[in-house]
């Protein structure tokens, strides 16, 4: 999947715009949390789904979302939910045990012998210790940090004073370019990496997309995979090294 300089600035105002529109609760969030905790997980569904189909986009919904779906033992959808909400909040700790709580009861599983990196894994805990929306707060701080520096540093005049102002605004610069590379790099991550989850109770990967296709493969409910395009009514799809294919758009959830 193509993307260019339009779509990354397209996508960072989107986010941007969301995290403000979030505050505008549905009505059906009241509803839905009063239902799931009188313990009608069907009726908190139907009224976050309804929500989350008209345009809602928070972390928060889509994870009772999935808290619901699985309370109510609907795997897929669950899954699917938990990796929307992880989406918009990548460093949450209840997103990611209870999605991982989840992914454990699945049936198919990809084989993952790799050791992990210790210092891979600081960086990668480092790049995820702010969200893209905070990122982008924390950058526009900078910016106005710095013009303030070289504004006082204008007014000072001490020659050391000034390079005191001078060092500092190195130091935030590089910072900025720091945060900003990371942002940069979960913007990107937003635009070509999609992800998708079987939310039937299993999905047919076909070696064509169209329904006479030959069957490669079928996949349970709550399997995660790398969707590549989207054809037609069809997905296609890549899960590890060995599977391969299509896979119905009606039997599974993409997350975007």
């Amino acid at each position: 999947m193509k993307f260019g300089l339009k779509n990354v600035l397209i996508a960072v105002f989107a986010l941007v715009v969301s995290g403000i529109c979030a505050n505008n609760e549905c009505s059906g969030i009241e509803t839905g949390t009063k239902a799931y905790n009188d313990g009608d997980f069907e009726r908190a569904i139907d009224e976050w789904r309804t929500c989350a189909d008209n345009g809602t986009t928070d972390a928060d919904l889509f994870y009772n979302l999935g808290n619901a779906y699985f309370r109510n033992g609907n795997l897929g959808f669950s899954i699917f939910y938990y990796k929307k909400a992880l989406r918009l909040r990548a460093n949450d700790d209840d997103i990611i045990h209870n999605l991982k709580f989840a992914q454990a009861m699945t049936k198919d599983k990809v084989d993952e012998d790799e050791e992990e990196n210790p210092i891979l894994s600081t960086l990668f805990k480092i790049h995820h210790a702010l969200s893209l929306k905070a990122q982008l707060f924390v950058l526009l701080a900078i910016v106005w940090i710095i013009a303030l520096v070289c504004i006082g540093r204008r007014l000072v005049a001490s020659e050391k004073g000034k390079n005191v102002c001078t060092g500092f605004v190195f130091a935030l610069t590089a910072f900025f370019c720091v945060v900003g590379a990371s942002a940069a790099y979960k913007v990107i991550v937003l635009e070509t990496e999609v992800t998708g989850v079987v939310t039937a109770k299993d999905a047919d990967v076909t070696s064509a997309p169209n329904d006479k296709a030959q069957t490669l493969n079928t996949l349970s409910e709550g399997t995660s995979f790398e969707v590549l395009d989207v054809q037609g009514n069809f997905a296609s799809i890549r899960l590890g090294e060995k599977v391969k294919g299509f896979v119905k758009l009606s039997e599974v959830g993409i997350v975007e």
